[in-house]
C-alpha cells in the first residue's frame, strides 16, 4: 500500500532523514520508535505531504509524488493523498467555536462535498465507536484531553481514509487519559486499518503492531516484528535505547 524510496528531508544544512526505503501492506500495523529528533514525525508528515522531500519519492496507492514532482501538480497529487490518509497529531487541533459533531462533520462536507445528514449520519456513528456520541452537542474545551484527542480520531476517520497517521496521539494526555485513546486506536487495529503510528508507548509497540521501525539521526537503524526487536535487538543502537527504557521504567 505504501512505499517509501530513497526519501530525503533537510532543513538548509541540517539532515533529518538520510535515504528511507520502506514497505508497507495494505492492514499493516507500523510502530515509528526512536530517540527524539531521529525523524519519526517528519516521515509522517512527508507521507501526508505536510514536507515535501529534498529527494526520493513515495507511493500511496497508485499515486506516487516525490522530490522530482512539478509544483504545478502537487496540488492535485496530494488532494488525492489526503483523501485515503487520515492524521492525528500530538495537539487535538479542534475548532474551538464548533461542537464536536461541527468538528466532525466540516471535513466531509467541505472536501468530499458530502450533504450534511450523510455527514451528520457517520460523523454520530464515529462518536459512537469511540465512546463520545453523548458530547456531540459540547464544545472542546468542555472535554478533557483523552476525549479531545478521541474526538480528533473521529474527524480523521469520517474521511473514510485507507490509512491512519497517528504522531504520538498520546503525548499531550495525562497519563490517566493515555489508555482510552490508545483503545480506540487498538480498536481500529482489529478492524485491519492500515496504521503508522509515532510512538512512546511501547506497550502499545508490542502488543498491537505488526511491524516496529527504530530510527536514530535520520537513518532506518533496525526493523522487524515486535516479538524479535525488544526481545533481541540486533544493533547496538537499538540495545542501547531499549536498556535506556529500562532504566527509565
Amino acid at each position: 500500500m505504501i512505499e517509501i524510496t530513497g526519501l530525503k528531508k533537510s532543513y538548509g544544512e541540517h539532515e533529518v532523514l538520510a535515504d528511507i526505503n520502506a514497505k508497507i501492506d495494505a492492514g499493516e500495523i507500523v510502530v515509528l520508535i526512536g530517540p527524539s529528533g531521529s525523524g519519526k514525525s517528519t516521515l509522517l508528515r512527508c507521507l501526508n505531504g505536510l514536507e515535501q522531500p529534498n529527494g526520493g519519492s513515495i507511493r500511496v496507492g497508485t499515486i506516487t509524488w516525490g522530490a522530482d514532482t512539478p509544483r504545478r501538480d502537487m496540488k492535485q497529487v496530494l488532494k488525492q493523498v489526503r483523501s485515503h490518509t487520515g492524521m492525528v497529531f500530538q495537539q487535538f487541533n479542534l475548532f474551538p467555536h464548533m461542537t464536536v459533531l461541527e468538528n466532525v462533520i466540516e471535513a466531509p462536507k467541505t472536501v468530499k462535498g458530502m450533504t450534511h445528514d450523510a455527514a451528520v449520519a457517520i460523523a454520530e456513528s464515529l462518536l459512537a465507536k469511540v465512546g463520545l456520541l453523548e458530547k456531540r452537542n459540547e464544545h472542546p474545551a468542555r472535554l478533557s484531553g483523552g476525549q479531545q484527542q478521541r474526538v480528533a480520531i473521529a474527524r480523521a476517520l469520517a474521511m473514510q481514509p485507507d490509512i491512519m497517521l497517528f504522531d504520538e496521539p498520546t503525548s499531550a494526555l495525562d497519563p490517566e487519559l493515555v489508555g482510552e485513546v490508545l483503545k480506540v486506536m487498538k480498536s481500529l487495529a482489529d478492524e485491519g486499518m492500515t496504521m503508522i503510528v509515532v510512538t512512546h508507548e511501547m506497550k502499545f509497540a508490542r502488543e498491537v503492531a505488526n511491524h516496529v521501525i527504530f530510527m536514530s539521526d535520520g537513518h532506518i537503524v533496525e526493523e522487524g516484528k515486535p516479538e524479535q526487536f525488544f526481545t533481541a535487538p540486533k544493533t547496538e543502537r537499538a540495545q542501547r535505547f531499549l536498556r535506556q527504557l529500562a532504566q527509565e521504567d
